[in-house]
């Protein structure tokens, strides 16, 4: 196999290997909400259930088409954000178990693989050990703590991306010392030939000269015996 190729094929692996979509959790009877929000002019967006596909949404719940809501599969799906404000964060009301899952985010950009995608998973809980409340800022509340759902999410990908761009460099680097390490056996072996090559040169004209020389004497003894007849 190429090193090119090995190199790629690696690269893909590690791509694949550090895919974790960003969790939202959720509870049982009450709305849960799924954040996204983009920037730049306004455009048509869609939600749909599983990953990003490579266009439009797959099982589409939702489609916005700049500051209008052109389809909605059931009532229950809502945005919690305001549309002229790029925020197209998702609500699902009254949750049930059977909601969870992935969910994709796809924002529509002018060009050719411009798109945005952003999944995330989706687990709908029947109960949880704090008492956790939504609220209208997109915010969890429980008793001690308010944390952000879209900051929680962001800085999980971040580590995570982090740590797989630190397993690729590693094994890159693995790559480059081996392919250096070849290349150096294979120079020696070269110069190893070359070497050979120069030692048998001479010798192998010392033999054809000696060779000549017999020849030179045979025709000798051959006169010497035409004249004593």
């Amino acid at each position: 196999m190429q090193p090119q190729v090995a190199i790629s094929s690696l690269i893909l692996l590690l791509a694949d290997a550090v895919v974790s979509y960003p969790k939202v959790s959720g509870v049982v009877g009450q709305p849960v909400t799924i954040p996204c929000t983009y920037s730049g002019e306004l455009t048509s967006t869609c939600w749909g259930r599983g990953p990003c596909p490579s266009s439009k949404c797959s099982d589409v719940i939702i489609w916005i088409h700049g500051s209008s809501v052109t389809y909605r599969k059931e009532s229950r799906y809502t945005l919690s954000g305001s549309l002229w404000e790029r925020n197209v964060s998702l609500t699902i009301e009254n949750a049930v178990e059977a909601d969870s899952g992935l969910y994709c985010c796809r924002v529509e950009h002018r060009g050719w693989f411009n798109d945005e995608k952003h999944t995330f998973s989706l687990e709908v809980k029947a109960d949880v050990n704090d008492t956790v409340t939504p609220s209208s800022d997109g915010f969890w509340h429980n008793n001690q703590t308010e944390v952000s759902l879209v900051q929680e999410t962001q800085n999980t990908a971040a580590k995570e991306v982090y740590i797989g761009i630190g397993i690729l460099a590693a094994v890159l680097l693995g790559l480059l010392v081996v392919l250096i390490v070849r290349k150096q056996f294979y120079m020696r072996n070269k110069l190893q030939q070359l070497r050979v090559v120069t030692f048998n040169a001479p010798q192998t004209g010392a033999l054809q000269n000696a060779a000549g020389r017999a020849e030179d004497n045979v025709y000798i003894i051959e006169e010497n015996l035409y004249v004593m007849d």
